[in-house]
C-alpha cells in the first residue's frame, strides 16, 4: 500500500497501482486493521510532507478493503506464527488475521515469496505476475 503514493520508486509504484487496480476490478483486496496502522506508521515516520488530512483520505480509501478483524484469538495464533516461523510479530498479525478470514495469497516484499503458511501462500508482487493470482 505504501508504493501506491511513493514517487521515489516509479517502477514499484506501478507495479502497486497495477496489483491494487486489478485485485479491486475482482473484489479480492483483504486487509486488517494492522495493515492500517502500519501504513499510517510508515506514512508519518518517512513522509513528513504527508498532511493529515490527506493521511486520513487514504486510510478512509482503505476502510472498505478491512475486512479481516484483530481478535483476541488472532493475537494468540500470531504468536503461534511469530514462534513457528520467527517473522516479526506485526507480520505475524497480518498473517493470523489472513489465515482466520480464509485468504488463498498473501502479498509482502518483506518475507519468502512462495513460502506456504497453511492454505496461505506468501507471494511478493514485484516479482510475481498479477496473471498468477487473479485468473478470470
Amino acid at each position: 500500500m505504501l508504493y501506491l503514493n511513493d514517487s521515489r520508486d516509479q517502477q514499484k509504484q506501478a507495479t502497486a497501482r497495477a496489483w491494487i487496480s486489478a485485485l479491486a476490478e475482482h473484489d479480492l483486496i483483504v486487509i486488517s486493521p494492522q495493515v492500517m496502522n502500519e501504513f499510517a506508521y510508515n506514512v508519518l515516520r518517512k513522509f513528513p510532507e504527508v498532511t493529515q488530512a490527506q493521511l486520513q483520505r487514504f486510510l478512509m480509501a482503505m476502510m472498505p478493503w478491512c475486512k479481516a478483524t484483530m481478535t483476541s484469538q488472532i493475537s494468540l495464533d500470531a504468536l503461534a506464527v511469530h514462534v513457528r516461523y520467527r517473522f516479526s510479530f506485526f507480520d505475524s498479525t497480518m498473517i493470523a488475521a489472513a489465515l482466520a478470514y480464509g485468504c488463498d495469497v498473501f502479498l509482502t516484499e518483506d518475507l519468502a515469496s512462495g513460502q506456504r503458511i497453511g492454505d496461505l501462500t506468501i507471494l511478493n508482487p514485484f516479482s510475481t505476475a498479477i496473471e498468477a493470482v487473479i485468473t478470470n
